[in-house]
């Protein structure tokens, strides 16, 4: 309730100021749009009171919006699409919006129409904004972002000689303050004699099994050079780059000592909330309750710890799209949605927007003073190099092999190698029968 009292409050701040110069690109006459999303947690009020806002400052445009289970969405919408019902504006997430495009389900947005409505690609975050992009063309824009990041407890890193603000960028860096975090229950260090790796009293990172985890290794993986997919969209993860970038993440458990075998994202989270972990990567979305822990930490990007060719993280995103209508789909809508769509990602929303929980999609918002001092801060200059897992439409034949690979790699199943050729493999005959659909 505290972050959606403060929403509201900061939307009050923001909006009443803009409400008598508001500008709409819209002129043609007064239209209803129907808004479909699946904003129905705690940033549901914080959507609504957007809503309501642009209802008031455009008086040719009512929004009707709808607030539904993100997965009712992704059932409902191909069939309300074949019949001509589909919602004139939709959100779509980043791990759903390529097959839907794939499918004939969005239609596109060209340069001229984005233009009229003053949607300017430049302001977003460039490989946000491709998230949405198919085949040369952009089907949405993006409104909301969460991503992955690492956490470190400032305490704990003081306690084992390391600057809290310096925070380590390399893998070199990194293995060495993970070793410096890392005590067994008798107080000794991965490198001295009789460390008992099984009976960790504090560890330098924390790595899970599941599919958050994984991402950890998604990320790796790009800042190696390496990839989900190929050219030609089939799974490429067992490249030799990725190969290499994985077999640093496992290491770090059964090799460097530096990580707890097998653990659950629960248990490192826990954990890290006890002041046992260094280093604690995970979605941003923990934020508020380490704030509300009260713990002394701070948020950094993920380091290059896959490699050196690029910083990069995973993220995960939303999108404004604009469905596909029947034949005689009433223009003034298609343009009446556009000014919705503008205004609704423009800076002063999308900075009310981020106490919803999101990211800044955007540098402008970015560098807003409102954020000054808080530890979230701390990824702001590297936003630009987060990227979801998008650009394929067989989303989940990529991604549930790779996390099974990534499980069965960390756990020690498999060596790093064979596990990423089997979840290769897999993908691989998953994906051909998924093609077939879309022929």
């Amino acid at each position: 309730m505290r972050k959606v009292t403060l929403a509201v409050t900061l939307l009050g701040a923001l909006l009443s100021a803009a409400e008598a110069q508001a500008q709409s690109s819209y002129k043609g006459p007064k239209v209803t749009i129907t808004y479909l999303h699946g904003f129905t947690g705690a940033d549901r009020p914080v959507m609504e009171k957007l809503v309501q806002q642009f209802n008031a400052t455009h008086p040719n445009i009512v929004v009707r919006a709808q607030g539904q289970p993100w997965g009712t969405t992704w059932q409902q919408l191909p069939s309300l699409v074949a019949s001509g019902r589909a919602a004139d504006v939709v959100v779509i997430n980043e791990d759903q919006i390529t097959n839907f495009v794939a499918r004939g389900a969005v239609s596109p947005l060209t340069d001229a129409e984005l233009k009229t409505a003053g949607i300017d690609k430049g302001r977003f975050y460039g490989p946000l904004f491709k998230t949405a992009d198919y085949q040369g063309k952009s089907y949405g824009v993006p409104i909301s972002s969460v991503a992955y990041v690492m956490f470190y407890n400032k305490d704990l890193m003081k306690k084992a000689g390391l600057d809290p603000n310096k925070v380590p960028q390399t893998r070199a860096d990194f293995l060495k303050a993970a070793q410096a975090c890392t005590t067994d229950k008798s107080g000794k260090k991965p490198d001295e004699a009789g460390f008992d790796a099984k009976n960790l009293d504090t560890w330098g990172v924390s790595l899970y099994n599941n599919w958050v985890g994984s991402r950890a290794a998604y990320a790796a993986i790009l800042q190696n050079g390496g990839s989900l997919v190929d050219k030609n969209l089939n799974a490429s993860f067992n490249s030799p780059q990725a190969v290499e970038a994985v077999q640093f993440m496992v290491d770090l458990v059964s090799k460097y000592n530096v990580a707890r075998p097998n653990s659950t994202e629960e248990a490192e989270l826990a954990a890290f909330s006890q002041g046992k972990v260094c280093f604690f990567p995970s979605g941003q979305w923990y934020l508020d309750r380490f704030e509300q822990q009260k713990m002394n930490f701070g948020v950094a990007f993920m380091p290059r710890v896959g490699g050196t060719k690029q910083d990069a993280a995973w993220g995960g995103s939303s999108h404004l799209t604009l469905p596909k209508q029947k034949a005689n789909y009433d223009k003034n809508k298609r343009a009446a949605s556009l000014e919705f769509i503008n205004w609704m990602t423009s800076p002063a929303q999308n900075l009310a927007w981020t106490e919803a929980g999101s990211l800044p999609v955007m540098p402008a918002v970015a560098k807003d003073k409102k954020f000054e001092g808080r530890p979230i801060q701390g990824v702001f200059e590297k936003l630009g190099n987060i990227y979801a897992t998008s650009g394929f439409p067989w989303g989940g034949q990529v991604l549930g092999p790779f996390d099974n690979a990534w499980a069965n790699a960390y756990s020690g199943k498999k060596s790093v190698k064979d596990a990423l050729n089997d979840g290769v493999t897999e993908a691989n005959k998953q994906i051909e029968q998924a093609r077939k659909s879309f022929r």
